[in-house]
């Protein structure tokens, strides 16, 4: 027999019942390995209910998940399991609109929800199942191994931008699910005596993953409902041992560490930085604060999962690598005429693995696309070192990494233009030491239109993601274009950067 993710949890439950599994911090609630089991249980019972005699949508039996940052954030995943249902996360970042468009896209049936963002989801059209309302068993009930959530079946999908602009969701089944976190677990040395940092958001498959993969394992997690430098470096040093770290935050308790004048950090063991391309300067910063710690570094992309990683050593460190590719995965880079790369020279990276998605929900086009000669594509353009290590140097595709963030130029571009003073747009991403790139539009009006910064931005954020709003705006005659007439982007963030910087 084979076990599925939750059974994997099941496991843990019957073996610990009285093992710490979950805390959420500031006030938030503490579960157990038995507690963890009952909520699961209880989740899945509810999902089961409400769909009971509904029809499948036009992708199976979907359900969004519009959560807090909370226990339910995770444990809703594991309950979608059991009820043989896909789990939709949802960004709770997402204006409106944007959340509306995954709902229909993936044509999900019900949403379950809770704490402030019910009130979106009321606005849906769906049935809606709030978290609250559901009642939890106070005995462990004993778990039914072998009953459904497994093979090719669908088991999430992570919406993702797409280059056009639309979002396109990334389906994992069962298999490869499962096949991911157990290998996170293993590759990232997730044991039963880690505690691991939860920061970042759960609507993240990255996140959510490894906090699944940590469940699996028995370990404990501590969830932090939204990140803060100060709390984040309290528990690094006196709680947690274990932490996923995207290089924005890495670099946010930096400063708060040196601000606090604190000594070097003894407790914690086990630092990946992941979501961008950490600078030289952070990994030496964070290895001056945990220096009794293992940083590394764990590169991919949602289609892909984590395909390289590199514990990074001082002295060896490489600008631009990401390590070497993971147990398992057969990691290639092609030039433009779609041949394998020799070593030294630049091309798109791609993975051939057991842990990668499945395809694009509804969406046979994208999904072809993706691939080539059996890999999937990345959109990242790499070049191979004499060592086995890959270097990330650029992205194929225009697209701003934020706060660990993806951000779509396209998708900004698309409203921007919807302005109606706004004659043509460029979206641009220009570096910033905290967030790793800002979102800056470079804007021509209409004639006889005056483009007003503020307002521009104000109208962005009505219909984008915060996010994903420009925190710069520049009025220009004109975009610089090549002869073919194609925006010529890296002149723009030449020209900026130059501009803010000086």
């Amino acid at each position: 027999m084979r076990l599925t993710i939750a059974e994997n949890v099941a496991v843990r439950a019957l073996a610990h019942p009285d093992r710490i599994a979950i805390e959420v911090l500031d006030g938030g609630a503490t579960l157990t390995y038995g507690q963890v089991w009952c909520r699961i249980t209880a989740l899945a019972e509810a999902l089961s209910a409400a769909l009971s005699g509904a029809e499948a949508g036009r992708h199976g039996t979907m359900v969004a998940l519009l959560l807090p940052n909370e226990a339910d954030a995770v444990l809703a995943y594991l309950a979608c399991q059991i009820a043989g249902v896909a789990a939709v996360p949802i960004s709770t970042r997402l204006a409106e609109p944007e959340i509306r468009f995954v709902v229909e896209d993936a044509d999900a049936k019900i949403i379950l929800t809770g704490g402030p963002f019910a009130e979106v989801a009321d606005k849906l059209g769906v049935n809606v199942i709030r978290v609250e309302d559901i009642k939890t068993p106070a005995a462990v009930p004993r778990p039914l191994l072998g009953e459904g959530g497994r093979g090719e079946a669908p088991c999430v999908v992570g919406y993702t931008s797409g280059t056009t602009g639309f979002p396109k969701g990334a389906l994992y089944s069962n298999d490869h699910y499962l096949a991911a976190l157990m290998r996170w677990g293993w590759e990232f040395g997730l044991t039963a005596d880690q505690v691991m940092l939860v920061p970042g958001p759960l609507f993240h498959l990255s996140y959510a993953g490894l906090s699944m993969a940590a469940l699996c394992m028995g370990a404990r997690i501590r969830i932090m409902p939204e990140f803060r430098a100060d709390l984040a470096l309290a528990e690094l040093s006196a709680h947690c041992s274990f932490a996923f770290l995207v290089p924005s935050m890495t670099t946010m308790v930096e400063e708060e560490w040196r601000r606090q004048d604190q000594p070097s950090i003894d407790a914690f063991r086990f630092m990946i930085s992941s979501g961008a391309p950490g600078p030289l300067s952070m990994t030496r910063a964070a290895m001056e604060m945990f220096h009794n710690a293992k940083i590394s570094e764990a590169y991919g992309w949602t289609e892909g999962g984590w395909v390289t990683f590199e514990v990074k050593d001082p002295d060896t460190l490489l600008a631009h690598s990401v390590g070497w590719p993971t147990f398992g995965n057969e990691v290639a880079v092609f030039n433009e005429a779609g041949d394998p790369c020799a070593v030294g020279e630049a091309g798109e990276v791609g993975v051939k693995s057991l842990t990668h998605f499945d395809g694009y929900l509804g969406n046979g086009e994208a999904t072809e696309a993706a691939w080539h000669r059996g890999y999937v594509m990345s959109g990242d353009i790499g070049i191979w070192q004499p060592d086995g290590r890959l270097c990330i140097v650029d992205r194929k595709k225009d697209m701003i990494i934020s706060g660990g963030e993806n951000i779509y130029t396209a998708e900004v571009e698309r409203i921007v233009h919807e302005h109606p003073g706004v004659l043509e747009a460029a979206v641009v991403g220009l570096p910033d030491e905290r967030w790793g790139e800002l979102v800056t539009a470079l804007v021509v009006p209409r004639d006889g239109s005056v483009i007003d910064g503020v307002e521009l931005v104000a109208f962005c954020r009505e219909r984008l993601a915060g996010f994903k709003v420009p925190r710069r705006v520049e009025v220009v005659a004109e975009l610089p274009r090549n002869p073919m007439g194609k925006v010529q982007k890296f002149r723009i963030i030449e020209q900026l950067d130059h501009i803010y910087r000086t």
